[in-house]
């Protein structure tokens, strides 16, 4: 067998996997990316929080509308995540983080007290069903690989 014979399909493989791990690559970093807006949301809701509740202190005070839209928001953002989690758009060491914090924050003021209503569908009956099984479900995991799952949870990192 001559060089070329060998070289040309040495070549061919050498480009694929280039371009498997090129895109492995970029499909983590969009995954990243997808989690830094998220968090950086996070924190935007949270400068919107009563001073109190930044440090696991409860007021006897009404919540302001202001800061009632901001418990509703946070909800809103638990909720997001949840999704981006089932759709595979959260990696599994990401989730690892903010699964028990979702959790913990739905048993605390002043999430506790706008999240009861929802819960307990009086609020939003058709809205936050992700969360209500997380709630109910410790290690709920929403994400699902479906058929070749297992290809997308070794790109994604998930």
């Amino acid at each position: 067998m001559d060089i070329e014979a060998l070289l040309t399909p040495l070549s061919v493989l050498v480009a694929v996997m280039a371009l498997v791990t090129s895109s492995a690559s970029t499909a983590r970093a969009r995954v990243k990316a997808i989690e830094d807006a998220y968090v950086e949301r996070y924190w935007q809701i949270l400068d919107r929080l009563p001073a109190e509740a930044l440090v696991g202190q409860e007021r006897i005070a009404p919540l302001s509308r202001e800061e009632c839209q901001a418990v509703r928001l946070y909800l809103r953002l638990c909720e997001d995540e949840l999704e981006l989690r089932q759709l595979g758009w959260v990696g599994r060491e990401t989730w690892k983080q903010w699964r028990p914090g979702i959790k913990s924050q739905l048993g605390q003021w002043p999430v506790a007290g706008e999240w009861t209503p929802i819960r307990d569908r009086r609020l939003a009956p058709q809205q936050f069903t992700l969360l209500r099984q997380l709630e109910s479900n410790a290690d709920f995991e929403p994400y699902q690989a479906k058929g070749l799952g297992w290809v997308t949870r070794w790109w994604r990192q998930l």
